[in-house]
């Protein structure tokens, strides 16, 4: 009798702002390579096209379109959301479609930039649903994510408004995520201040990990960064399993 594998383990990937699910795939190599003995990586593409992002050009020159996550200032982050729950189910039929033999369990995301603010926003939304035990969510197509990883996470102050004015609603000061999350941090990228706030402000402190990293506004590149995030993320999923 043949004896069932346990699925694997598989993480969900949301791009920078003016990138793609392919383009993340290469900035994620390293990282991808260490883990690729636990986990799939399962790229999302954003609903959006946009202009190229930062660090895009010129390395992905001519690999239109490029997508982004939210909408200009008349369109809301609530609009945004149902847009971004299209494109997460989007994402996951199309993955099931071209790996119909896989067999995962969907157990955290990674977002980078704007995609990292995407991925945060829905942790918040996914507590609600589970402190509320709702039937209806604006998240409807995501997977219980048991922890999850920013980098250079764009939170920009109406991402905290919105998140804060949810949790009032709830008769809570303030909205603080308890999802484990790894925040990646470059000491020279143009977002540090803001992914500072939201650890700061979002996080229960014991949720947090945050590793700094000897890099501008993009992935870990030195052995030694690389390594660290890797390891982390290893106790994350230990963690979550035990």
């Amino acid at each position: 009798m043949a004896v069932e594998e346990a699925p694997k383990k598989a993480l969900l990937c949301f791009h920078g702002t003016g990138s793609k699910g392919s383009i993340f795939n290469v900035q994620m190599a390293r990282i991808c390579h260490q883990l690729s003995d636990t986990f799939e990586f399962i790229f999302i593409d954003g609903p959006r096209e946009c202009a190229p992002g930062p660090g895009v050009l010129p390395m992905f020159s001519g690999q239109e379109p490029y997508y982004g996550w939210f909408g200009g200032h008349d369109v809301s982050i609530e609009d945004s959301i149902r847009v971004i729950n299209e494109a997460v189910q989007k994402g996951l039929d199309g993955w099931r479609k071209s790996n119909p033999e896989a067999n995962v369990d969907i157990v955290g995301g990674v977002g980078f930039s704007e995609g990292g603010l995407a991925l945060t926003l829905m942790l918040w939304l996914q507590q609600e649903r589970q402190e509320q035990q709702q039937q209806q969510s604006l998240i409807s197509a995501l997977p219980p994510l048991q922890f999850a990883v920013t980098s250079c996470c764009f939170f920009p102050r109406e991402a905290s408004s919105w998140v804060n004015a949810r949790a009032q609603a709830q008769g809570k000061k303030t909205a603080l995520i308890d999802v484990p999350t790894l925040h990646i941090h470059g000491n020279r990228d143009f977002c540090l201040g803001r992914a500072r706030q939201l650890v700061r402000n979002h996080y229960r402190p014991q949720c947090a990990t945050i590793v700094q990293v000897d890099t501008s506004h993009h992935l870990p590149t030195q052995k030694e960064d690389v390594a660290a995030v890797v390891r982390h993320i290893r106790n994350l999923a230990d963690a979550e399993a035990a």
